[in-house]
């Protein structure tokens, strides 16, 4: 049974008390669509949509169960059930120029050098953590490292043997001297503590941002960069992402999908589509997508956010369109190498999403988009007919939303708000919300 047909949308959940209504920040607040009211935050953390409340399940800095440090910079998410507990693998997106204190070490020199293999590359200081929560309470049980040692870890995918991927988004230059980044890694929600980690090569080394999978049991992957692809790696094997092949995806009859100077693609219109083969997948520089686009491979503008509603694979491209403020594509996959797809979706006016990045399917069917602008960064709702409606709103910081997700279980959403190092927990009658 599809989850959206038995889990209630009324669910509720005790959380904490608000202050003053204000609607949300839009010229055109008369739209249905964008004139929803938010409760004013007098935590000032998030202003949330009047049938909604959260409270903090996590925090940057604090002392997990296994004596290291919450990380800070959390991206993508992913939640499961394991053993009747939701387990939720968070990404950290860390490089070492963003400072020691942002990573899991309290010594860092000390601590990396104990753990071994379990630590990719000595030089970083990205990963994923594991968060455990009680399903009733919602209460955290358990925090731990469960990824460590790559760099700039944003977002991933669940695979459907429900493990969790988790991308590098940053290349650098091959030498003999250095650990070789730009891949994704592979943690399993039901390991209680690190992974060891491996590289899967296969899926190439480029800045990867996020995977969904489809029927076939495909994966696809986005690259985020101005002049992206969208890629497609078909495995070898079942369930194993160690061998396979490559390929990057070419629209008949459009060069450009950024669609910047000009409206030049219509949109919820048609297109075939087929993929390329890319062979070196592995370089020593960051030139995957340079073969793929000699090879008539079409770029986005910054495919991030990925994910699988019903048979469909929506792509969330973060600057695309002329207004430069998003788009969202979705690919419609056979078992053929000739698929068809469509600009689902597209920015066009400034009241509505500012550059949507992570994606989620809500229980309900609906798309759920976090936003990463330099702006007010919001958390919106997306219906099947493309029509938004607005769920929360960063009023007090620059941090964007990130890492949505829902739990296994129930309407529960989980998401990061990123430069605050913290995960949030938001819940309440989603029924309001959505009509």
């Amino acid at each position: 049974m599809n989850r959206r047909t038995f889990i209630s949308l009324s669910s509720l959940l005790p959380f904490f008390g608000f202050g003053n209504l204000i609607g949300c920040l839009s010229k055109e607040s008369n739209k249905l669509a964008y004139s929803q009211k938010l409760i004013m935050d007098n935590n000032n953390i998030i202003d949330l949509h009047q049938s909604l409340k959260y409270r903090i399940i996590s925090k940057e800095g604090l002392i997990m169960s296994d004596g290291f440090k919450v990380p800070g910079l959390a991206d993508g998410m992913g939640s499961f059930l394991v053993n009747n507990k939701i387990v939720l693998v968070r990404n950290h997106e860390i490089v070492p120029e963003h400072g020691m204190e942002k990573g899991p070490f309290q010594n860092p020199d000390t601590q990396i050098s104990l753990l071994g293999n379990k630590h990719y590359d000595k030089h970083a200081i990205g990963g994923t953590t594991n968060v455990i929560i009680d399903k009733e309470s919602k209460d955290v049980l358990k925090e731990y490292l469960s990824l460590s040692g790559t760099h700039q870890n944003c977002a991933g995918g669940i695979t459907p043997w429900d493990t969790w991927l988790s991308c590098e988004e940053k290349v650098d230059e091959k030498r003999k001297d250095k650990v070789s980044h730009g891949y994704i890694f592979e943690v399993d929600p039901r390991n209680l503590s690190l992974n060891t980690p491996h590289p899967l090569k296969k899926m190439g080394r480029f800045n990867h941002e996020a995977v969904a999978f489809d029927r076939f049991n495909n994966a696809y992957l986005t690259e985020d960069r101005s002049d992206g692809l969208i890629y497609k790696f078909v495995p070898k094997y079942p369930n194993n992402l160690k061998e396979g092949e490559l390929f990057a995806l070419s629209i008949k009859d459009i060069n450009d999908a950024r669609n910047w100077d000009s409206s030049l693609i219509d949109l919820n219109k048609t297109y075939l589509a087929d993929w390329v083969k890319i062979e070196d997948y592995d370089p020593e520089h960051d030139t995957v997508r340079e073969e793929g686009m000699k090879k008539g491979a079409t770029p986005f503008a910054r495919p991030e956010g990925i994910i699988t509603g019903d048979d469909s694979i929506y792509i969330c491209c973060t600057s695309g369109g002329s207004l430069r403020k998003g788009q969202i594509w979705k690919i419609n996959p056979t078992a053929s190498n000739e698929i068809s797809i469509e600009l689902w979706y597209e920015v066009q006016d400034n009241s509505s999403l500012n550059m949507p990045d992570n994606i989620v399917i809500a229980p309900w069917g609906d798309l759920i988009a976090c936003e990463d602008n330099s702006e007010r960064n919001r958390l919106w709702g997306i219906t099947p007919k493309g029509r938004p409606y607005l769920i929360a709103q960063n009023s007090y910081s620059g941090s964007e939303f990130a890492g949505v997700c829902f739990s296994p279980l129930d309407n529960a959403m989980f998401v990061n708000l990123q430069s605050n190092g913290l995960t949030l927990l938001i819940d309440g009658n989603w029924n309001k919300v959505v009509t």
